[in-house]
């Protein structure tokens, strides 16, 4: 019976050693031939075991010490920070997790993802850790396209966001002089990291001028004839990548060593000027070249209706024949001035103008003369005005100058010059030398004349009657009598 039990014991101890050695054999298989790597250290973090995945990664031949190996495969600017990170995890004992980027056996450099767990005798003795690491690149090109979407996403509303502010403001501007701050404001910020300049062809089209510059070196020059630019030449982009290779417009620097590009600024067939900005050599040159291009046509839109908007004021304000203000904004302007000497308090004067004799001078001499004399006067009225003066031609022969911020003395030394060089006016008409001719002009002040326009032009109309009933080419200032009449 000893004897069969003895039998009985051996043979459960060779089946259970064939059990155990088919699980250790299943066991190796799983670790050998896992779709992961898997590493097992000790607990000083010396290697004891890499699998097949992690040494046909690596191209660990099975012959030295594969830590050093996973050392020497780290990327040098990872390496101290998976030094530090292994340090911490074994002094702490506790699971880690980190990601890096380890040189496969082909010499490319990929996203590792390293899981550490640490594992422990029977007695709860610290042994090591046992971990994976995984192959994680295509996650993270897939989180890094992700972040660019993104962040061109964001881009994109952020520029949409300025170029909608900036033309909301250029669509208010009154003036080219007003759009030139608007534009500056938003070129620096649409392209803080591109130097720029904003060039516009000035009104006899002869040369490019420079209205705005940001950055610290744009490479082009500020003043250049039209011939000077390719894009202007060719009426699209020019882009120069290698300076030293590429074709230079002439109105850059020959020691610039940035790439560029000139964007045309044009609309309706009409070209304003160009945009000159630095162009970046990376992965932003499409979107900074696409938003360069949306960015010069909305400044070309604005300024081309803002010039179509001058030239209607324009004409809704000037008396076609002389280029004076016409009776309209004679008026308007006025009723502005007053209220401004009101506040003050200011004085104004008021000479309302009348060419003598000149239904005789144009029943002479033609009508077409009469015109050009007309032309001729109206431009010695613009030369003898200030800038905050208004010169308007009243009607017909009749002219009114409006001065702001002027007395008696000098409102009447002002008409006295004019009528002096209206004497010597020379008007040449068809190659001939017109007779010359004089003034009449009637002159009155705010507030001693008149409180409204049409009281102060009432009393300034008196004044010139009695002007030409005393004999004509001088000047009359309305007197006591003829206030309290235009008053009345």
């Amino acid at each position: 019976m000893t004897q069969n039990l003895k039998k009985i014991n051996k043979t459960d101890l060779i089946r259970q050693f064939q059990t155990v050695e088919a699980n250790e054999a299943r066991f190796r298989t799983i670790t050998e031939f896992a779709p992961v790597m898997l590493w097992l250290t000790d607990g000083e973090g010396k290697s004891l075991f890499y699998n097949k995945k992690w040494q046909q990664f690596t191209g660990f031949s099975g012959i030295g010490d594969p830590g050093s190996v996973w050392l020497g495969a780290l990327h040098p600017t990872e390496k101290e920070n998976c030094l530090a990170s292994f340090r911490v995890a074994f002094k702490a004992q506790r699971p880690f997790q980190m990601e890096y980027q380890l040189r496969r056996h082909d010499g490319e450099y990929r996203w590792i993802q390293d899981m550490g767990e640490p594992y422990y005798g029977t007695d709860g003795s610290f042994i090591g850790f046992i971990g994976s690491s995984q192959d994680i690149t295509e996650r993270k090109l897939a989180e890094k396209s992700l972040q660019r979407s993104f962040a061109e996403l964001n881009r994109h509303d952020r520029e949409n966001t300025l170029l909608g502010e900036m033309n909301s403001c250029l669509q208010v501007c009154r003036s080219m002089a007003e759009t030139y701050p608007v534009v500056s404001l938003f070129a620096k910020r649409l392209f803080d990291h591109n130097a720029g300049v904003i060039c516009i062809i000035n009104e006899s089209r002869s040369l490019v001028e420079a209205i705005v510059e940001w950055g610290p070196f744009h490479g082009s020059a500020t003043v250049f004839n039209l011939d000077d630019c390719w894009a202007l030449r060719q009426g699209k982009l020019h882009q120069v990548d290698d300076p030293k290779a590429g074709l230079l417009c002439w109105h850059v620097k020959r020691d610039a060593a940035e790439a560029y590009l000139c964007v045309p600024m044009g609309a309706y067939g009409e070209t304003r000027g160009i945009l000159h900005l630095q162009l970046p050599q990376n992965d932003e040159t499409e979107a900074v070249k696409n938003l360069a291009q949306v960015f010069a046509n909305q400044i070309a839109l604005a300024l081309t209706n803002l010039k179509l908007r001058e030239a209607l004021q324009h004409q809704s304000v000037r008396d076609p024949l002389t280029q004076l203000f016409n009776r309209r904004y004679l008026l308007e302007s006025m009723e502005r001035e007053l209220a401004r000497a009101k506040r003050g308090p200011l004085s104004v004067g008021i000479l309302l103008i009348d060419v003598d004799h000149f239904k005789r001078f144009n029943d002479t001499q033609g009508h077409d003369a009469g015109d050009a004399l007309l032309r001729q006067f109206g431009e010695l009225l613009k030369s003898q005005t200030r800038g905050e003066d208004i010169p308007c031609r009243y009607g017909g022969e009749e002219f009114i100058l409006v001065l702001t911020g002027i007395d008696r003395d000098n409102l009447m030394r002002r008409a006295e010059e004019i009528r002096v060089k209206t004497q010597k006016l020379s008007v040449q008409y068809r190659g001939a030398k017109l007779d010359t001719v004089t003034i009449s002009i009637g002159a009155a002040l705010f507030p001693q004349h008149g409180q409204k326009p049409d009281e102060l032009i009432t009393a300034a109309d008196k004044a010139l009657y009695q002007a030409k009933r005393t004999g004509r080419d001088r000047v009359v200032l309305v007197d006591s009598d003829a206030a309290t009449s235009a008053a009345e």
